[in-house]
């Protein structure tokens, strides 16, 4: 499997982690409108092994959610986040198939970056590191990752109990050939004229 440390999009680096992403990333996912949704409770505990997890994932893997770094004016170089793909073992009946997951510090919401940066690891996911399939694990209420998911092609697949959460969540799913169809599909604009 092919590997890539960095994706660049219009606004954003994606790129593994550093150390000094854990103190920004631990203030994220303190915010609980940030953490409203998630498929498991946020405790010091989680909140230690948070980023010690994604770069085992990476040493593990080669690949991993990245650290999104914003490349605009107003704030670059700031971290606001993470997207990518991730095998997700809180989920043992999922926990082969590849998740990609994005979660973004509040400040920078609105602005269409979660999609710009899932966009980026899914192509990513697709073209460099070939898998056949993506999923994403969806509480059945977080309206804006159901955007987000769709934007990516996805569809739901199936609802899963999440047994943390005592609660079923929402399994999204999309395929590089689920895009094509999709694509051909769409109507073709005539050109202007």
């Amino acid at each position: 499997m092919s590997t890539t440390d960095e994706l660049h999009t219009g606004r954003l680096l994606l790129r593994r982690w550093r150390d000094e992403d854990d103190a920004p990333m631990t203030a994220i996912n303190r915010d609980p409108e940030v953490t409203r949704y998630l498929n498991r409770p946020v405790t010091e505990v989680a909140l230690a092994a948070f980023l010690p997890m994604f770069v085992e994932h990476w040493k593990q893997h080669g690949f991993g959610p990245f650290a999104l770094e914003s490349r605009q004016a107003d704030d670059a170089g700031a971290l606001i986040g993470f997207a990518g793909v991730a095998y997700p073992a809180y989920l043992p009946a999922l926990a082969e198939r590849p998740e990609i997951g994005w979660r973004l510090a509040r400040s920078a919401w609105g602005r269409g970056l979660a999609t710009e940066a899932a966009l980026a690891a899914r192509d990513h996911a697709f073209e460099t590191l070939g898998f056949p399939e993506l999923i994403a694990i969806v509480h059945p209420d977080n309206a804006r990752s159901q955007a987000v998911a769709r934007k990516l092609g996805m569809r739901v697949e199936r609802q899963v109990h999440n047994p943390v959460l005592r609660r079923p969540v929402d399994v999204w799913r999309v395929s590089p050939v689920q895009l094509r169809t999709a694509a051909a599909a769409e109507p073709r604009r005539r050109p202007p004229g």
